[in-house]
């Protein structure tokens, strides 16, 4: 409003400036006017009103003056009234803001007063929160304190028991520290842990056994092809050939496949024979040997071996120590094992115009290095076992049953009367009710061990392990493995012939040592592998003598891997007896790796030999039937030839392999061979295995083998 009362003079200024600029401008005109007109005489009176003129031009500007004055007191009353409305303009404005200052002091008056009372009321308000804030602060600082004491009890307490602990898990891990170094120790000794049977087990072992308390049960065990059945037909007065008396079955490939019983034909001896089926094949693992046949419940066990004794002998004599079971270490086929030593030195018992004095002086020696090695190695592997000295009983079973026959002891006895005489008493004076209270006994000690091996147990064969590249070289680098030669791997279970059948295959006799012959003998002499380049230069063939699985020092489980035979060009699988979980994880493995396999089952002019004297023939009887003879040893030759076909078919048909051939050879057969003599008139596969192994070697000698990796 102040700003349009102020505007009024400027606009009369406005307007009278206008009206004096228009009047200056009339004024410049007539001005212009009058210069640009042609100058002409002055008028005179006869063509000129000069009054007239003179009076209308003072009329023309008496109505300008008029006019601008006019317009000037215009100008000037609207300036007065602007100048009295800008004036009353400014009084009203003043007036008003009076009128707002006084508002503005009530308002801020009444703002001040109506603070005063809040902020009284809030103070009061303040002033009780403030003292419940500090009650309830004080509260809560007790509740802290009492629970920081607490706490400090409680660590005090913590503290404490974190202490007891600590010493308890320190005393806990030296314990199982030292159960692992010594299971450990016992690992690399080849030893599993003991597998202790429940009180159930027991029961239904002796409910399956048929065991009495009134009858004494004699368990004769071990490894496969021990003669473990000959022995008990011999402990019985029985011979294998007398099938209609109830005798144990026999035979060149495996008979006892699930447990005999067979009391004693004399009603006068309280006994009963128990014939465990042998470890070490494909249908008995020997880890599991002695809880699966529930060896823990018998009053006696007798444990037979032939070649070697193994880690799984060990293993029963240690578990019947644990259990408190007498047991007896028999080696059986003494005059079998005397005999082949015999032929080594040069005797042939076909001979029949061989010097007597001579042969008796050959046997005694014989028989004395017999009895000497084998105590020895026994006297050894129990060392190695921590085991404690025990003997061992070397029989024949021909001599034991002329004993048990109360017939006169033939000249050849060595152990089998003393082995009777100790069974016998041990037997009369133990009491059943006395092996039923051990039996529970170790029935309920061998629970908890029983659940940490079972797993392992259930497990049983070992994963194939492939070897990485460096592994592969490594183990090249170990065997001298050359290109340009083949390299032959003769490998398998201890005691099968190996080291014997490689002389054969160099042209050497055993006791050819001078000239590189591989060590043999009744103990195991095999301990790391052998490189033997081949006599003949011309043959670019290397023979390999790998260690034997399943004794103490070569654990079988470890056999293939640990000795490297995935570096060999071939390998020549021997077995003896029987046909081993060993030699068919090595045919296994070697299929996975592409390697050529032979089996050759060694020993066949002794195995048929064995058959012959089963049915009656007598090496020694120099008036015996010459046509006899002749005719036996074509049955026994044919017999033996086709048990032993069937049972590596049938082994390879349960391990899921493709059929195979097996080479039945004897040794001096193969000699002759190799050294271009005459072929002796009882040769079975030697001449087809040396083509064949040959053919082989020649054929893949310049097409080198895909590389492992």
């Amino acid at each position: 409003m102040g700003a349009t009362i102020s505007s009024v003079p400027a606009t009369a200024r406005r307007a009278a400036a206008s009206a004096f600029a228009a009047l200056a401008a009339v004024v410049r005109s007539l001005i212009n006017l009058l210069r640009k007109g042609p100058a002409r005489e002055n008028p005179t009176f006869e063509n000129m009103d000069v009054l007239g003129v003179e009076k209308k031009a003072r009329s023309w500007l008496q109505a300008v003056q008029a006019r601008a004055k006019e317009k000037q007191e215009r100008a000037e009353a609207m300036r007065a009234e602007a100048k009295a409305r800008a004036e009353a303009a400014e009084a009203a404005e003043r007036q008003a803001e009076e009128e707002l200052q006084r508002k503005r002091a009530a308002h801020a008056e009444a703002l001040r007063n109506v603070r005063r009372i809040e902020w009284h009321t809030e103070a009061e308000k303040v002033l009780a929160e403030s003292k419940r804030a500090e009650e309830d602060a004080k509260e809560r600082v007790r509740q802290v304190q009492r629970q920081a004491e607490e706490d400090r009890r409680n660590a005090r307490e913590a503290q404490e028991a974190a202490e007891a602990a600590a010493r308890e898990a320190d005393e806990r891990a030296r314990a199982a520290k030292q159960a692992h170094e010594e299971a450990e120790e016992r690992l690399m000794k080849g030893i599993r842990p003991v597998v202790v049977p429940s009180r159930e087990e027991v029961e239904d072992a002796k409910r399956m056994l048929q065991y009495r308390e009134d009858l004494f049960h004699f368990a004769v065990a071990g490894v496969a092809g021990g003669g473990k059945s000959s022995l008990i037909n011999a402990f019985r007065g029985l011979r294998n050939s007398d099938t209609t008396l109830g005798v144990a079955p026999t035979g060149v490939t495996e008979t006892t496949l699930a447990i005999s019983r067979l009391p004693d034909p004399n009603k006068e001896n309280p006994f009963v024979w128990y014939d465990i089926p042998g470890a070490g094949t494909l249908k008995v693992p020997y880890w599991q040997y002695f809880n699966e046949q529930g060896l823990y419940v018998f009053d006696c066990i007798i444990v037979v071996f032939d070649s070697r004794f193994t880690k799984m002998d060990l293993a029963i004599l240690m578990n019947c120590r644990r259990f408190g079971i007498p047991t007896y270490i028999v080696r059986s086929k003494s005059d079998v094992h005397i005999r082949n030593t015999m032929r080594d030195r040069g005797y042939d018992s076909d001979d029949n115009k061989g010097n007597r004095t001579w042969r008796k002086t050959l046997y005694a020696e014989t028989r004395e290095q017999y009895i000497a090695e084998t105590r020895v190695n026994i006297k050894r592997s129990l060392e190695d076992a921590n085991l404690p000295d025990q003997r061992v009983y070397m029989v024949s079973k021909d001599v034991l049953l002329s004993i048990v026959k109360n017939q006169n002891p033939p000249p050849e006895i060595i152990d089998e009367l003393q082995l009777m005489k100790d069974l016998l008493s041990d037997a009369h004076s133990q009491a059943a009710e006395v092996a039923a209270r051990e039996a529970n006994e170790r029935a309920r000690a061998a629970k908890q061990a029983q659940k940490e091996a079972e797993e392992h147990l259930k497990k049983g064969v070992q994963p194939v392990v492939v070897p990485s590249h460096e592994e592969v070289e490594a183990a090249k680098r170990r065997v001298q493995y050359t290109e340009g030669l083949f390299h032959f791997a003769v490998a398998g279970v201890a005691g099968g012939g190996k080291s014997s059948l490689i002389n054969a295959f160099r042209g050497l006799r055993n006791r050819d040592t001078a000239f590189g012959a591989a060590p043999t003998g009744v103990t195991e002499t095999t301990l790391v592998i052998s490189r033997l380049p081949d006599p003949n230069k011309e043959n670019p063939f290397v023979w390999y003598d790998i260690p034997g699985a399943g004794t103490m020092k070569i654990k079988d489980w470890q056999y293939f891997n640990e000795q490297g035979l995935y570096v060999f060009d071939c390998i020549i699988v021997v077995f003896d007896s029987r046909f081993t979980m060993t030699d068919i994880a090595t045919l296994v493995n070697c299929k996975r790796f592409g390697i050529p396999t032979y089996i050759v089952r060694s020993k066949s002019d002794a195995h048929i030999r064995s058959i012959m004297r089963e049915r009656g023939y007598d090496s020694d009887d120099d008036d015996g039937d010459r046509t006899l003879r002749k005719t036996l040893y074509t049955e026994a030759r044919e017999q033996y030839i086709a048990e032993t076909r069937a049972n590596i078919k049938q082994n390879l048909e349960d391990a899921n392999l493709p059929d195979q051939r097996v080479y039945m050879v004897s040794n001096s057969v193969l000699l002759s061979i190799v050294k271009n003599q005459n072929v002796p008139p009882k040769f079975i596969d030697e001449l087809e295995l040396m083509r064949d192994l040959f053919s082989t070697a020649h054929s893949r000698r310049c097409v080198p083998r895909r590389s492992l990796r």
